[in-house]
């Protein structure tokens, strides 16, 4: 009931823009229509939190408080929105968990946001310790509940986008812009393929769902 009600909200969400109406577009099958729902909205939630990661570290280099302050607000509302997604299909303390692993990978590249700020370089060495211990904890966890995510892939995966973070941040420190939009660039595309990989894990575990 939360899975189909967590769709229909998406795509009455949808029909407000005309464009991308899916009455606008040649009828498809139900199934379809969740599936693909489900991974607009995945990577919709997932560039959010390559967004607002990015606003901090340029807030936090600028010395803006307030803007960083908001920005990691912004992190953390949508760290949960992430985490709560995967409430329907594996329950509330599942969620629970994923939030615990996403705050520590919040944490652990604010981290290093600050100490690159701060100039320390122990902090720093530090951060992208606790950033590779949690790459390996997020990949441990979705492969536990899900038997299409294979653990070395996923920590494959989230250890590059952990990497992305790392170069992002030294890029913008050093007023690199040229090289930190070609690091966005690649960011970007490399959250919308770990998306859609989860989203194709979700439909294969859940096909009634889908």
């Amino acid at each position: 009931m939360k899975t189909r009600l967590f769709v229909a909200l998406l795509l009455a969400a949808l029909c407000a823009f005309p464009a991308l109406s899916p009455a606008a577009q040649p009828a498809a099958p139900a199934a379809e229509s969740a599936a693909l729902t489900t991974r607009l909205a995945l990577r919709d939630l997932w560039v959010e939190h390559i967004f607002w990661i990015r606003n901090y570290v340029i807030a936090n280099q600028a010395g803006n408080r307030q803007q960083a302050d908001v920005a990691s607000q912004e992190v953390v509302s949508n760290a949960t929105a992430i985490a709560n997604s995967i409430a329907p299909l594996y329950g509330q303390p599942a969620a629970d968990q994923l939030l615990k692993l996403l705050a520590g990978h919040w944490g652990a590249v604010k981290q290093y946001s600050d100490a690159s700020v701060g100039n320390s370089a122990k902090d720093k060495q530090a951060a992208v310790a606790d950033l590779t211990s949690n790459a390996k904890a997020l990949a441990k966890f979705l492969a536990t509940a899900n038997p299409y995510l294979p653990e070395a892939t996923l920590n494959t995966l989230l250890a590059a986008h952990g990497g992305h973070h790392i170069a992002q941040i030294d890029e913008l420190g050093k007023k690199d812009y040229k090289a930190e939009a070609t690091t966005w660039k690649h960011m970007r595309e490399h959250i919308l393929a770990l998306a859609d990989a989860l989203t194709a894990a979700l439909v294969k575990q859940f096909p009634d769902k889908f």
